[in-house]
């Protein structure tokens, strides 16, 4: 099929061509091995990413990778504990794997990582979701909490949206 014809390949999709956005490549790298180290019961040492999973990405994005994934671990317990106070009638015990990780990663850039955005942030895990998560509504969940969580956090960076004006 020549290249012109061939559709579109979402930077997300398992088994898509590597996302050119180190950042966001980055990002799935490291879903891949929080979700690993919960399956492990939260095990303490190194979690390295297998050179395999690396392979591809953009320049970067395993280090990138590397950083979220350390930075997630070191602060797991205040992370669930945020995550906790802006679920309605669940636990962070009670999701799905993946959406717990989903949602760690994505608080951890809205808590740790001021450089970036919270719409950033909460928009990237929202991708994640959509298509990583566990069900249909994992994104709807990640996106309420995450939004919570920053309008609690950094309010200044995070503003309503005025209604429209009446014409």
């Amino acid at each position: 099929m020549p290249d012109s014809l061939q559709p579109p390949a979402s930077s997300l999709q398992p088994g898509a061509a590597a996302p050119p956005d180190p950042r966001r490549a980055a990002r799935v790298l490291a879903l891949e091995a929080l979700f690993c180290w919960d399956l492990w019961r939260h095990a303490e040492g190194p979690l390295p990413l297998p050179d395999d999973q690396a392979e591809g990405k953009p320049a970067g994005s395993a280090e990138l990778a590397a950083e979220l994934v350390t930075g997630v671990r070191a602060q797991r317990t205040p992370l669930d504990a945020a995550i906790d106070q802006r679920l309605e009638n669940w636990t962070v015990s009670r999701l799905a794997a993946t959406d717990r990780a989903i949602l760690r990663l994505g608080a951890y850039e809205i808590l740790y990582r001021a450089e970036i955005p919270p719409r950033v942030a909460i928009n990237e895990a929202v991708e994640l979701a959509k298509l990583y998560g566990s069900d249909g509504k994992t994104a709807r969940l990640v996106n309420g909490v995450l939004d919570r969580l920053a309008r609690d956090h950094r309010p200044t960076e995070v503003r309503k949206a005025k209604p429209a004006e009446p014409a």
